[in-house]
């Protein structure tokens, strides 16, 4: 029912992508702790490595890592919001002063 974007997407919220990772500092094949998506733990991304004998996605590991990895493991997930640019943000992100979308349908 909202009046904004293009309505290309059902559902705003995804996981994220391996693209996203890198933008943010995650390096294939190459641990780092420093970039803002950095979590200490396993993740998927939704991405395909290949499709050649196995099936193969990009995965950030505990380390930071960004690679490669069959799909038969467990790892959490990591999900993804779109928001529109006329949107602000209250809040700090923890649980006694969670982010607040204000402008938001």
């Amino acid at each position: 029912s909202s009046s904004k974007g293009n309505k290309a997407l059902s559902n705003p919220i995804g996981l994220i992508t391996a693209d996203e990772v890198a933008t943010a500092g995650g390096v294939y094949g190459s641990s780092n702790s420093s970039y803002y998506l950095y979590t200490g733990h396993y993740y998927w991304t939704m991405t395909a490595f290949n499709y050649k004998s196995d099936a193969r996605v990009f995965n950030v590991w505990s380390d930071g890592n960004l690679v490669d990895n069959g799909v038969d493991g467990m790892r959490g997930v990591r999900p993804v919001i779109n928001l529109a640019s006329d949107v602000t943000l209250s809040g700090t992100g923890t649980a006694s002063d969670p982010y607040v979308v204000e402008g938001a349908e």
